[in-house]
């Protein structure tokens, strides 16, 4: 019998050695096309692709030595198409700091092409990252889709990151139901301390999309706190936070926190991140009532953004100096100006944030075409009820509170317009939401309002309560401009001096007694809160609005104004 050890390997392994010559030839032809076809290829990583498959065929035909020469030939081709990709992020990257945005999105997306041909995922989901906030700085919605599409299947991307890019590309085809819980995730990951560079900041526009500002304002300053050392981020984070205190209506926070990244964007020569920061110090101008700062940083950031193709400075220095002009009683100014924002009919529009525009223009239409005949009136008001429907559905789908009582205060003012009888219940329900989640500013705006409707209504004692709360409420978050015009409601409704303020028990509630009572006799917000077995933010609620109602501004002119009372 024939010894196995003698019998020498196996038949499959000796074919796999030496091929039989027919498959031996074949596979010599495909490794010989392979290598003509890479000179002829167009780019670095097809021709990589193309001399790797020419090598295994050389492998299998047999050729060990030429195989290894074509790997290594592929290898070089590989190392150069990384080199090239380094290049072209820092082309990228400096394009996006200081120039033009839409240099910087080529060449973004020409580092990720040529970091994937060079197998470096890392690397190109890098390049990928910084395409796709190029694509948000231009206002390119098709292309930060696309971005979001490739970021959220990446396989080298964090699974927070997946899920933010996921949500993202989900809102923009308008599947809220897929968008809202990805969203979600990836705002409750961003606080990590081991989470990839990226994460806080993706976290922190995850938050603020989805309403909940608190936490997107602590995920900006967590990622402040981890870049104090690499001072290179420290301006976009400025701006970041910026923007949620912005979008919280703190907008003497948004332009302490602007100024502090304008300073530091300018010594670092980001001048892109500077056009952002100055289009947010020029809405913060504008609630104040700074007309001369509001149209210097505007007309700066308007400067630069034109130049460089920037949308967000664009879109910011643009909706401030509408909202100036609504606060100045320039409606029909401010619907000119925000009119493209919301409709993307100029070269000044923005994919996302022409949603948070579309409150100050409705309000602005419903002020302007208040003289206009009825059915003109009423068509206007049916236009731009057409247009609030994109915030009210994405508010349905967030449950965000906050929006929900910025719709009900623009389907207020559109029906103290278009329908003055339903005015009542309409403000009614937004006063009822806004005072309970809203911010200060916020609320002066819905009172501002119906008051202003009930003066038309010629309800004019009606309408003095209103107006004097709102304006105690803009004097507090130093809003004098619209101060001023909360002023002047009130001389047009009758009020001859607005420091005049009506007796306790006929405008507090019993509640509201309760409170001030014990404020006025020097206890604490919470030592009250746990005397009437209520929360901190109820009293303070109530506290707010018997401010309003008697019309003053302290706790010594309401210890006066209880002891004038009683006597």
């Amino acid at each position: 019998m024939r010894d196995p050890q003698a019998a020498g390997p196996p038949p499959g392994s000796r074919r796999r050695a030496r091929p039989p010559e027919r498959t031996r030839r074949l596979h010599v032809r495909c490794s010989s096309a392979l290598a003509r076809a890479a000179e002829r290829a167009e780019d670095d990583g097809a021709r990589a692709r193309r001399l790797a498959a020419a090598a295994d065929h050389a492998r299998r035909a047999g050729l060990p030595r030429h195989a290894t020469a074509l790997r290594t030939l592929s290898l070089r081709r590989k190392a150069v198409s990384a080199a090239r990709g380094q290049t072209e992020l820092t082309r990228g990257l400096q394009a996006l700091r200081a120039g033009e945005v839409i240099n910087a999105r080529e060449a973004l997306h020409l580092a990720a092409a040529l970091y994937r041909h060079a197998d470096r995922p890392e690397d190109e989901l890098t390049a990928l990252l910084h395409a796709a906030e190029a694509s948000w700085t231009a206002g390119d919605g098709t292309g930060y889709a696309g971005a979001a599409l490739r970021i959220g299947g990446h396989g080298a991307a964090p699974e927070e990151v997946r899920d933010y890019f996921r949500g993202v590309a989900a809102a923009l085809r308008c599947d809220h139901a897929r968008s809202v819980p990805a969203l979600r995730a990836a705002s409750l990951h961003g606080a990590a301390a081991d989470a990839h560079p990226a994460v806080p900041a993706l976290a922190c526009r995850a938050a603020l999309m989805l309403g909940d500002v608190s936490h997107a304002r602590d995920l900006a300053g967590r990622a402040l706190a981890r870049a104090a050392g690499p001072q290179r981020t420290v301006p976009e984070l400025l701006g970041l936070l910026a923007l949620v205190e912005l979008v919280a209506d703190n907008h003497a926070r948004a332009g302490a926190h602007a100024e502090r990244g304008l300073e530091a964007a300018v010594a670092a020569g980001r001048h892109n991140t500077a056009a952002q920061l100055r289009g947010t110090l020029a809405m913060a101008a504008a609630v104040r009532g700074d007309a001369a700062a509001c149209r210097d940083h505007a007309r700066r950031a308007l400067g630069t953004a034109q130049a460089h193709g920037l949308m967000v400075p664009a879109l910011l220095a643009t909706w401030s100096l509408g909202l100036l002009d609504l606060a100045q009683q320039r409606p029909r100014a401010a619907v000119e100006l925000l009119r493209p924002l919301v409709l993307g009919e100029s070269g000044v529009h923005h994919f996302a944030w022409r949603v948070r525009v579309v409150p100050s223009f409705v309000e602005a239409v419903a002020l302007a075409v208040a003289g206009l005949p009825a059915p003109a009136r009423k068509r206007a008001c049916r236009q731009a009820r057409l247009i609030l429907r994109t915030l009210e559905e994405w508010t349905e789908a967030t449950g965000d509170q906050r929006a929900r009582a910025t719709v009900l205060h623009c389907r207020a003012v559109l029906a103290a317009t278009a329908a003055p009888a339903c005015a009542d219940a309409c403000f009614g329900r937004a006063l009822a939401l806004v005072e309970r989640v809203g911010s200060e500013f916020a609320q002066a705006r819905t009172k501002l309002a119906f008051g202003m409707a009930l003066r038309r209504l010629r309800r004019p004692g009606d309408a003095r309560a209103h107006l004097r709360g709102a304006m105690v409420l803009f004097e507090a978050c130093g809003a004098e401009v619209w101060a001023e015009r909360a002023r002047d409601e009130m001389r047009a409704a009758g009020q001859a001096e607005p420091g005049a303020r009506p007796r306790p028990a006929a405008s507090l509630t019993p509640q509201q007694l309760r409170v001030a009572r014990h404020v006025a006799e020097g206890r604490t917000n919470r030592e009250v809160a746990a005397l009437l077995a209520v929360s901190h933010r109820t009293v303070d609620h109530h506290l707010r609005n018997v401010f309003a109602a008697l019309g003053i501004r302290s706790r010594v002119e309401l210890v006066h104004a209880l002891t004038a009372h009683q006597g």
